[in-house]
C-alpha cells in the first residue's frame, strides 16, 4: 500500500528526520521542487501487514499534518480516443 503525507509548516527537520527514518520505501511526491509547500509532501510503499500500523502511527505524529492512503487512479479515455 502506498500511503501520502505532508508534514506540517513548523515541523523542523529533525522531527521530519525521525519520521522519514521509520519508513522504509519514502520518497518526495514532488522531487526537485524547492517550494515549501510542495517539498512536504511525500509518499511511502509499505507491506499491506505493516501499513495500517504505520498509518496510525503517522496519523498520531505531531510533525505530520495528515496521512493518508494513495488514491487508485485510472485514466478513462473519451470515446473517440479509444482505438487510436
Amino acid at each position: 500500500m502506498r500511503i501520502q503525507l505532508k508534514f506540517h509548516q513548523d515541523a523542523d527537520a529533525a522531527e521530519r528526520r525521525r519520521v522519514l527514518d521509520e519508513l522504509p520505501r519514502v520518497e518526495r511526491l514532488f522531487p526537485g521542487e524547492d517550494d515549501p509547500e510542495l517539498e512536504a509532501f511525500y509518499v511511502a510503499d509499505l507491506p499491506d501487514d505493516e501499513a495500517a500500523t504505520t498509518l496510525a502511527e503517522l496519523k498520531r505524529s505531531k510533525a505530520v499534518a495528515f496521512a493518508e492512503p494513495e488514491a487508485e487512479r485510472t485514466l478513462h479515455l473519451p470515446e473517440e480516443l479509444k482505438g487510436r
